[in-house]
């Protein structure tokens, strides 16, 4: 039976999205019922560690719904993979035990659900039209989108958990996942986020998101703002080790609008640039408070250049990094880990090597920490 968590619903999806779930719910129960591939979608989509390995012209499982006002939604056609479609994706173990090849992608099933209010939009569709003077447009489109899972079998509590996210804006072709993007961790309601987000725009923040959205705005250039979950945990290590993945992985697009490395390797830059005092341990929240306070009070100076992630592409340095911190394992024990593992319960392995506890060995044999550690 299909019933979305109505819970994470209201903590993630956008206000005027939150009165909609009884109907995203009844236009997903029809496509799994209506079709072969419904059927399979929504099995994958019920496992958390569920995925499509997709190769360019094959179904991308994202069911795509559209709301336009008061007129009862739809499911739009299902999109297939193109060979420049983003993503980064980490190297890991699959079931079948077949590594992926140079063309293929893995996506989990993912909800994605759009809400337009712009008349122009709506007289648009409502015409049929094709094409619109987009510089027209007043009230961009909201996208909501979240791998499914997180909303059918949830595991956490929103408000013991962070939420790693993205804001997608821009227009035309972008639309909906390629323009302009921030990623951000958060332990507050969407609603609340993305409102500190607003203050800060119009308040003229120096933040390079912040300014950036100013200035598409001002020119015309947003017509949709999508905000993408891509992650919920309640491990703040491992928040911090996705987060850091992620903006590294985008670091050399240039519409990555993040100003400093992720999770614990964007706090030491803060603390090796003067930004952060070395006994502080802000909240992730706090982090972007600390750079726009920053750039307030330095206009000219502006940020320090963001060395750290220069190094971080040594891997000397970032295994120096990652493991000589208090409570961390070291490289050594990490390796002894992965050799102990092909023989020994985590439980022995933890007596045996000094971990801090079994979850922590439990991590590393699973590839979700410490992956930078050969």
């Amino acid at each position: 039976m299909l019933k979305l968590n109505k819970l994470w619903w209201e903590h993630l999806a956008p206000k005027p999205l939150i009165s909609r779930l009884r109907e995203v719910e009844a236009l997903l129960k029809h496509f799994i019922q209506s079709q072969p591939y419904g059927k399979e979608w929504f099995k994958v989509a019920r496992n958390p560690e569920g995925i499509f390995r997709l190769k360019p012209g094959q179904v991308i499982p994202v069911i795509h719904m559209t709301f336009m006002k008061n007129i009862p939604g739809f499911i739009a056609p299902l999109k297939m993979l193109k060979p420049d479609h983003r993503t980064v994706v980490r190297e890991t173990k699959y079931l079948s035990g077949k590594e992926l090849e140079s063309d293929e992608k893995t996506i989990p099933p993912i909800i994605q659900v759009e809400l337009v209010t712009d008349p122009l939009f709506l007289e648009a569709a409502r015409r049929g039209l094709i094409t619109i003077d987009e510089a027209l447009i007043k009230q961009p489109s909201l996208v909501f989108s979240i791998p499914a899972h997180f909303l059918l079998t949830p595991k956490y509590f929103p408000k013991k958990s962070y939420v790693l996210y993205q804001h997608i804006f821009g227009n035309g072709g972008s639309y909906p996942n390629d323009g302009y993007f921030y990623v951000g961790v958060t332990t507050r309601s969407w609603q609340k986020r993305w409102a500190e987000h607003k203050r800060a725009i119009k308040s003229g923040s120096h933040l390079l998101f912040h300014r950036k959205f100013r200035e598409e705005t001002k020119s015309g250039k947003v017509t949709y703002l999508h905000h993408k979950v891509m992650g919920i945990t309640d491990n703040l290590e491992e928040l911090y080790e996705a987060e850091e993945f992620l903006i590294e992985g985008h670091w050399d697009d240039e519409r990555r609008l993040n100003m400093i490395p992720g999770g614990k390797s964007g706090l030491l830059y803060l603390r090796e640039n003067g930004l952060l005092q070395n006994s502080a341990i802000p909240m992730p929240d706090d982090r972007s408070v600390i750079l726009s306070g920053w750039l307030k009070h330095h206009p000219r100076k502006g940020l320090p250049a963001p060395w750290v992630a220069e190094k971080w592409r040594d891997n000397e340095w970032a295994v120096a990094q990652i493991c000589g911190r208090d409570g961390r394992l070291f490289a050594e024990q990490v390796q002894a880990i992965r050799k102990l593992g092909k023989e020994y319960p985590a439980e022995e392995i933890c007596d045996r090597i000094g971990a801090k506890n079994v979850v922590q060995v439990k991590r590393v044999l699973k590839d979700k920490t410490y992956t930078r550690v050969e």
